[in-house]
């Protein structure tokens, strides 16, 4: 994968190539890293706090007029975060299912 004549993924450490412009969508995404909701006894990640987000906007001293483009880019991150998580809970669930044998009924029930 190539991008802007650039190597944009290394094969042997799997990084990818961050764009300038993008560099403050990241480093804000990974400031929010402890604003993470959870639910269920599997600790599963539900989405962002967003009153913890704008705390760290406003602790940062975010510009009001950067921070609609910022959250917007927060809201990809997050989904995309969001996709991963999920896929490999579907995984992982899936193989501790064909793990389990399947137990016969018990009579009289």
């Amino acid at each position: 994968m190539e991008g802007r004549g650039e190597l944009t993924w290394c094969g042997q450490c799997q990084a990818v190539e961050l764009w300038p412009e993008n560099i403050p969508s990241v480093l804000f995404y990974l400031s929010c890293e402890t604003q993470w909701r959870y639910a269920g006894m599997s600790n599963v990640p539900t989405g962002l706090d967003y009153a913890g987000v704008r705390a760290v906007m406003a602790l940062q001293a975010i510009p009001a007029a950067d921070r609609p483009g910022l959250f917007e880019d927060l809201q990809v991150l997050e989904r995309a975060y969001l996709e991963v998580s999920n896929a490999r809970l579907a995984k992982e669930n899936e193989k501790a299912k064909a793990k389990t044998p399947n137990r016969p009924a018990r009579p009289g029930r």
